[in-house]
């Protein structure tokens, strides 16, 4: 007999009494980690060098047969950036549904206006905290409530066939516990970095995954040491890239130096300001040097031209088509995060930096961090390719070693030519595109597998 399931309020208050509980119990959790993390490291690094796994998804619809009714799936993103590989997943499991000769899916979900663009039915949108100013995680906590009750609802009523959450383990993986209370099987896309820090947690996520669908070509063994059943799909971000052209900068003629300053009004506050006096020494020695500030969304634009108004270093904003930015360029400074994989698209020389806020988080980051390294070119690389630094917002930190870093980047060919080789090799790593396709064949062998008529 299966288990009772609980009123969608009470889902969503035991997964906040949960969230609480794991806040209290983190000290504890860390203390012990500190005393095991030598272990965990060399667990990772077992794997780090593993060769990328062959990309292959179960053939649809061989091995399971369409129901006469229309599918139903909830998709769910936690961020803006993740809203397109949703998207890309929707077409997706519309076209194998149409190739079977199946009903059209029916999609409904969390997500932005990308997502209902994308001809799914948004009952609320988990990427709206993100516009109310950042009022801090307590301050939230009615909103994420409010949230998990409404998607809780809609595993009670519509009973889906999958739970297709897009990365954001912080708000999915309590989906997903909420979705098994409900008898629905969850196919996470992306499956978290819990190989970079915090390993334990692999367990509780093993519970409530069906399926997790890795990226990384050390993910898979990683997490089968753990149990956790996953399938690999190859990165999602080389669904977007594969129309874009390759442009490793070769020709001297180029010679703009591009500013990625992140895509969180947080990140850009505190890196920008930085960078722009990172790149202060460079544009004193090179005459003529251009030095752009990419985005690819206008929603910070106020603050980054008022940042750039305040700065003695000049420079212009571009909005819109980061890789025509990139195309152009000839070096980069850039905050880690997943504009690295566009980078790497380039095979462009970078620079990599990171700023954490608080002295304390700053001491323990690295400590906390079983990979060494923490950009993912360099993962890729199995090397510091790409020179990285991390230190503590709003203080000096590594400021002159990171001007001479770009200086050589920008410069040294030398070194341009040994990096761009390394980028090649690295890029080789990633593996082809098509992971959205995979993604969807993978939900459709889950959701048949255990679907029954309604």
């Amino acid at each position: 007999m299966s288990a009772p399931r609980p009123h969608p309020r009470r889902a969503a208050r035991l997964e906040l009494a949960r969230a609480l509980l794991g806040v209290a119990g983190l000290p504890l959790r860390l203390g012990w980690f500190a005393l095991t993390r030598g272990r965990w490291k060399r667990r990772l690094a077992a794997h780090l060098n593993d060769p990328a796994p062959v990309l292959e998804a179960p053939p649809l619809p061989a091995r399971v047969s369409f129901p006469d009714r229309p599918l139903r799936f909830c998709l769910s993103c936690g961020e803006t950036s993740s809203a397109g590989h949703a998207a890309r997943v929707a077409e997706a499991l519309r076209e194998v549904c149409r190739e079977a000769g199946a009903p059209p899916p029916e999609l409904f979900g969390l997500g932005p206006a990308t997502l209902s663009k994308a001809g799914v039915e948004c009952i609320a949108d988990p990427t709206a905290a993100a516009t109310m100013g950042g009022q801090g995680v307590f301050k939230e906590i009615p909103f994420y409530l409010d949230m998990l009750e409404v998607a809780a609802q809609a595993f009670a009523d519509r009973r889906p066939d999958a739970f297709v959450p897009v990365d954001a383990p912080a708000l999915h993986v309590p989906l997903a516990r909420i979705a098994r209370r409900y008898g629905v099987p969850t196919v996470h896309m992306v499956a978290p970095q819990y190989w970079a820090w915090g390993p334990w947690r692999a367990a509780a996520y093993r519970k409530v995954v069906t399926r997790a669908l890795t990226i990384f070509a050390w993910e898979p063994g990683w997490f089968a040491d753990r149990a956790v059943p996953t399938a690999h799909v190859g990165h999602p971000q080389l669904d977007v890239l594969q129309t874009v052209e390759v442009t490793a900068p070769e020709a001297e003629s180029r010679c703009e130096l591009v500013l990625l300053p992140g895509s969180r009004r947080g990140e850009v506050s505190v890196h920008l300001p930085w960078m722009l006096r990172a790149a202060a020494p460079l544009a004193r020695e090179v005459p003529g040097l251009k030095i752009t500030v990419a985005q690819s969304g206008e929603e910070l634009r106020p603050l980054i031209e008022s940042i750039l108004a305040h700065s003695k270093v000049q420079a212009t904003l571009e909005v819109g088509d980061l890789h025509a930015t990139l195309s152009r360029a000839r070096s980069a400074l850039a905050a880690s995060g997943t504009v690295l994989t566009d980078l790497l698209h380039h095979r462009l020389p970078a620079v990599v930096i990171y700023a954490l806020r608080g002295s304390l988080r700053s001491r323990l980051a690295p400590a906390l961090l079983t990979t060494p390294f923490f950009s993912t070119t360099n993962l890729l690389a199995g090397g510091e390719l790409l020179p990285e630094r991390g230190f503590q917002a709003n203080a000096e930190g590594p400021l002159e070693e990171v001007s001479a870093l770009l200086r050589r980047a920008h410069l040294d060919a030398e070194w341009r030519t040994e990096c761009q080789a390394g980028l090649q090799r690295a890029a080789e790593r990633l593996g082809p595109a098509g992971a959205a396709r995979r993604c969807a064949q993978h939900v459709l062998e889950v959701a048949l597998g255990s679907t029954q008529p309604l």
